[in-house]
């Protein structure tokens, strides 16, 4: 019996909203670009798990590297009521071209995270859930 549902394959449950996020791309090898500059976008969703992240990519030839994972990306989440920013290195599972604009959609995976922010996603995440 087949069934016409389809699951999500994520461990943790996101949240659709839109946050401000401070983001740089990292390049465990030489591609012969200065990768100093912080670029901002904003997140479409967030979990405790990661986040989807809509971005301008400065060279879309970067989208190998980044799929590849020999390129990473940094980010510093804003979340409300939050006092610093949650910071996470992130590998990109997956990507989409956005008709729009130079934006691309990634589909990031925290891969370093401290527990004291992957603990203020979780308490931010339940707290958007809950009925007022």
């Amino acid at each position: 019996m087949s069934s016409t549902f389809e699951f999500e394959k994520r461990e943790y449950v996101r949240i659709p909203v839109t946050l401000g996020v401070r983001y740089k791309f990292l390049s465990q090898v030489d591609i012969g670009v200065d990768l100093d500059h912080v670029h901002e976008g904003t997140s479409q969703n967030i979990g405790t798990g990661g986040l989807l992240l809509k971005a301008k990519l400065p060279d879309h030839a970067w989208l190998s590297n980044l799929l590849t994972h020999t390129m990473m990306v940094g980010v510093n989440v804003l979340i409300p009521s939050q006092e610093n920013a949650v910071k996470a290195l992130c590998r990109v599972a997956w990507s989409s071209a956005v008709s729009e604009g130079n934006f691309v959609m990634l589909g990031l995976l925290f891969q370093e995270i401290a527990d004291e922010d992957r603990g203020a996603i979780t308490r931010y995440v339940i707290r958007v859930q809950m009925p007022n």
